[in-house]
C-alpha cells in the first residue's frame, strides 16, 4: 500500500482513538457524578456496612463491586476500541474468545490491585489525619517503585510468552549496548505479541535485578538487526540517563499535588453532600472525580515531560549507533506497521501524545551529524 493511503488509515485510525477517547472521559465523569448525586454510592455503602462492620471488609467489598461494575459499564466501548477497531483496521490477530480471556484475566489483576490500594487508602484516611494526602504519596510511590520491578516477572508473562532470544548476534549486540550504558541485564527475550497484533514493541524493563530486555516477535519479524539495535539504544538511552529515577520522581510530585487537591475536594464536598467524615467510602466518588480531573489537567504537563526525555534518548540512541539511516528507517517502519499518525496535529500531540511526533523525529536525524 502507498504511503499517502496508508497515512490516510493512520489519521482515521488516529481520529476515532482520540474520539472514544474523550468519550470515555465524558463517560466517566458523568458515572462518577450519578453514582454520588443520586445516592448509589450511599445505597451501597450501607449495604456493606450492614454484611461487615470491618471497615478493611466493608472497602474491599465496596471496591470489588465498583471495579466489577465499572468493567461491565466500559465492556461495549473497551470491545469497541481494543477488539473492534484494532480489527477494522488489519491490527489485530486475536480471536474474540481470546480477547474476552484477556480482559477477565485483567478484570482478576485489577480486582487484586484495587482492593489493596484502596483498602490501604482509607486506612490512612481513617489514620494520618490532616496529613493523609502525605503518606498516601509516599506509599504509591513505594507501590510504584515495587511494581516497575516485578512488572517484566509477574504481570507481562500473564499476557504474553516470553522466551529467550535464540538469535545469538543480535543477544551478543544488545547485551553489549546495555553494557556501554552501563546497565546490567539478566537476559534478552523474545515476547510473543504475533498471537494478539501486528503492532511491534520492544522494552527495556524492571528494575534491579529484574532488568532484562523485550523484543515483541512483531518486531523481530519485521526489522533488520541494525532497527532493531536502535531501537533498544532508544531505550537503553532512557536508563542511560536516569529518566526511570527522573519518570519516577516527576510522578510522585504529581501524585502528592493530585492527592492534595483530593483532599481539598473532600473537604469542600463533605458538607455539601452531608458526609460527616472524609473516610467515609460513601464519599469515594468524590475522591474519584477529584483525581480524576486533576489527572486531566495534569496530562498535558506530564506529556510534555515525557516527550522532553524522549528527545534526550532519541540523540543518545544517534550517538550510541552512529546509524542514522537505521534510526529513520526504524521510524518508518515502526509509522507503518502500527499505523501511526507521522504528523498529528500540534494540539493533540500537545495534549495526548507522550512521544514527540515521527515525522518530527525523522526531520531531525535527518539533520543529525556525528560529533
Amino acid at each position: 500500500m502507498d504511503e499517502p493511503s496508508q497515512q490516510q488509515r493512520a489519521k482515521s485510525y488516529e481520529a476515532i482513538h482520540n474520539l472514544v477517547f474523550v468519550v470515555e472521559t465524558v463517560y466517566t465523569i458523568v458515572l462518577l457524578l450519578a453514582f454520588l448525586c443520586w445516592k448509589g454510592s450511599d445505597v451501597l455503602a450501607t449495604a456493606v456496612g450492614n454484611i461487615s462492620p470491618n471497615p478493611w471488609i466493608q472497602v474491599a467489598i465496596y471496591c470489588a463491586v465498583v471495579v466489577i461494575a465499572t468493567k461491565l459499564l466500559f465492556l461495549p466501548l473497551n470491545c469497541f476500541s481494543d477488539y473492534h477497531l484494532e480489527h477494522q483496521f488489519g491490527l489485530s490477530n486475536e480471536s474474540f474468545g481470546a480477547w474476552a480471556y484477556d480482559e477477565l484475566k485483567s478484570l482478576g489483576l485489577n480486582l487484586l490491585l484495587s482492593v489493596a490500594l484502596l483498602d490501604v487508602l482509607y486506612f490512612l484516611l481513617r489514620r494520618a489525619g490532616d496529613w493523609w494526602w502525605v503518606v498516601a504519596g509516599l506509599f504509591f510511590l513505594v507501590f510504584g517503585v515495587v511494581m516497575s520491578a516485578l512488572f517484566p516477572v509477574l504481570i507481562l508473562p500473564l499476557f504474553y510468552k516470553l522466551q529467550p532470544l535464540e538469535n545469538e548476534s543480535l543477544r551478543e549486540k544488545l547485551t553489549a549496548l546495555a553494557q556501554r550504558v552501563g546497565a546490567k541485564v539478566l537476559g534478552v527475550y523474545r515476547m510473543g505479541m504475533s498471537k494478539k497484533t501486528k503492532k511491534a514493541n520492544a522494552a527495556f524493563a524492571g528494575l534491579g535485578s529484574t532488568k532484562r530486555i523485550i523484543l515483541g516477535d512483531t518486531l523481530l519479524d519485521k526489522f533488520a538487526e541494525d532497527e532493531i539495535e536502535v531501537v533498544m539504544a532508544h531505550e537503553m538511552a532512557h536508563y542511560k540517563h536516569g529518566d526511570i529515577t527522573k519518570m519516577i520522581a516527576w510522578g510522585a510530585v504529581t501524585t502528592f499535588l493530585g492527592l492534595k487537591v483530593a483532599d481539598l475536594g473532600l473537604h469542600w464536598g463533605m458538607a455539601k453532600l452531608g458526609y460527616e467524615h472524609v473516610w467515609d467510602i460513601a464519599a469515594f466518588p468524590l475522591l474519584a472525580l477529584c483525581l480524576f480531573v486533576f489527572g486531566l489537567v495534569a496530562m498535558p504537563l506530564n506529556n510534555a515531560f515525557s516527550r522532553s526525555r524522549e528527545w534526550k534518548a532519541d540523540a543518545t540512541a544517534l550517538e550510541l549507533t552512529a546509524n542514522r539511516d537505521a534510526f529513520i528507517r526504524a521510524m518508518r517502519k515502526l509509522a507503518e506497521q502500527n499505523l501511526a499518525d507521522l504528523s498529528p496535529h500540534p494540539l493533540v500531540e500537545f495534549l495526548l501524545h507522550d512521544h514527540p511526533s515521527l515525522a518530527r523525529r525523522i526531520a531531525w536525524a535527518e539533520q543529525w551529524q556525528r560529533d
